[in-house]
């Protein structure tokens, strides 16, 4: 007698409502670091927040997120970085969103983009970043 095998998906599942959250919240991270906005990122961020650093040389280095406006970024100069590319990772109260974020050269012939992970837990019915990589900037090849 054969046996019929069954599969059954337990992936984490999420709402739309929670996708449009996590989107939300990632935009006012990175609206507030461009606008050099210590208030909103506080209020988009838990107070132990951390942000992993990839410089150009050395090593990557581990702040509190409170701390980024003192290590000038590529993300807070000319008005910040866009996002560019998305994917959103929920999974019950805690995600994780990849991003490529997208700014502008210097000298504005140019740009740049970064591959960043962010960490969110979900608290108050709302989305606060716990975590934030900031990757490294090359130039972008493609719009």
């Amino acid at each position: 007698m054969a046996m019929a095998c069954h599969f059954q998906d337990r992936t984490p599942g999420s709402t739309r409502h929670d996708e449009a959250a996590l989107q939300s919240a990632a935009t006012a991270f990175y609206q507030a670091l461009g606008r050099g906005d210590s208030a909103a990122l506080r209020r988009v961020t838990l107070p132990t927040a951390t942000a992993l650093i990839a410089p150009d040389r050395g090593p990557a280095v581990q702040i509190p997120v409170a701390a980024l406006f003192d290590a000038r970024e590529r993300r807070e100069q000319s008005g910040g970085a866009r996002i560019a590319r998305t994917e959103l990772h929920p999974d019950g109260d805690v995600a994780t969103v990849r991003l490529v974020v997208v700014a502008g050269s210097l000298d504005g012939q140019g740009e740049y983009e970064a591959a960043d992970v962010l960490t969110l837990a979900r608290r108050d019915g709302g989305w606060l970043v716990a975590h934030a990589v900031l990757g490294t900037w090359r130039i972008r090849s493609a719009p």
